[in-house]
């Protein structure tokens, strides 16, 4: 899984990783694609990357559009425009850009957040089982009946092919 690892939960090799978690700079050329939204980025078109680390701490640079980067969730994560490697090598007016859209992140908390709609389910003690949910069944449960199922079947069909040799 890519994501942000914090230092103590990386494994040995987290001495090889780089030291920033984004960078930014100006495509060089129409070969690479946004990882939020699988299309590619235009040669020279700003685009901006978070540096997601695997669980061993070797980061992966994930290119991403403009837009497409302030929707990634692990985006919030960032402490502040600090972060962003390389901002200082940008043209003035996409320096202002990434400022505006990083304040805007902050104070919103809401930009590019996906909320998930939660759904309360009533207390119908009649079809809810010891588990507290009608759909849920344990493994070892599960297991037994497809056994019972089975061994079923088989001595139906061994029945009946007793009764063909008869």
């Amino acid at each position: 899984m890519l994501k942000r690892y914090e230092d103590h939960e990386l494994g040995e090799s987290a001495s090889r990783r780089v030291s920033y978690h984004c960078t930014t700079d100006y495509a060089k050329s129409s070969k690479s694609k946004c990882r939020q939204c699988n299309r590619t980025i235009d040669q020279n078109e700003l685009r901006l990357a978070l540096m997601l680390q695997d669980d061993e701490g070797y980061k992966n640079t994930a290119w991403m559009h403009f837009d497409c980067f302030w929707k990634h969730p692990e985006t919030e994560k960032l402490d502040g425009i600090h972060e962003i490697h390389a901002l200082s090598k940008l043209k003035p007016e996409d320096q202002e850009r990434i400022s505006t859209s990083f304040e805007k992140l902050k104070t919103d908390g809401k930009m590019g957040r996906r909320r998930r709609r939660t759904t309360t389910k009533k207390n119908n003690d009649d079809d809810d089982n010891e588990y507290g949910d009608e759909d849920f069944v344990p493994k070892s449960i599960s297991k037994a009946k497809k056994r019972t199922k089975k061994s079923t079947t088989t001595a139906t069909n061994k029945r009946k092919c007793q009764a063909d040799d008869d």
